[in-house]
């Protein structure tokens, strides 16, 4: 702390944290962006298929996160790790998912950057798993091994409609 933030009165130093996380993350979601073909993938997976994201969040950061990258439209429901008082890789946020869909986990794959978040969690929520590899995420975890790996999203469409891509 500084003389300067000393000598603020007290109601403007406690709400200090809460307008510093505001300002950070409103600073990090300019920064935003989507890996190529993403909504066209998303666009012909629609169609055909109902989409869930499940994430890491809170749903103050998520949804307007979500909407700034043009997601917010292709997902009901949306799960956001937030709103139920634990983080993935809780099985149970998974299958918040598959219920909302209306779907159950052998007929459900998960898509995801993270090894043990995303692939060990969803793995052990019954589903099967596609690593995207990116820049992004923990690349092992234990013994845990995807179903699929990807590095274009372009290959989604490879892997649930071999006879159509």
């Amino acid at each position: 702390m500084t003389d300067f933030t000393r000598a603020l009165p007290t109601g403007k130093l406690e709400q200090m944290p809460v307008f510093l996380a505001e300002m950070s993350r409103g600073i990090s979601r300019r920064r935003l962006g989507l890996y190529p073909y993403v909504c066209e993938v998303l666009d012909a997976l629609r169609e055909r298929y109902p989409l869930a994201i499940v994430t890491d969040a809170q749903s103050m950061y998520a949804r307007g996160e979500l909407h700034k990258v043009g997601l917010l439209g292709y997902f009901d429901p949306i799960i956001v790790s937030g709103d139920h008082g634990y983080r993935k890789p809780d099985r149970r946020l998974f299958q918040f998912a598959l219920d909302g869909m209306g779907v159950a986990a052998g007929n459900a794959l998960y898509v995801g950057n993270d090894m043990y978040r995303d692939i060990y969690g969803a793995r052990e929520a019954g589903l099967k798993t596609v690593m995207f590899d990116s820049d992004q995420g923990t690349k092992v975890y234990l013994d845990c091994v995807p179903d699929y790996t990807i590095t274009d999203f372009r290959d989604l469409l490879k892997i649930l409609e071999p006879t159509q891509a």
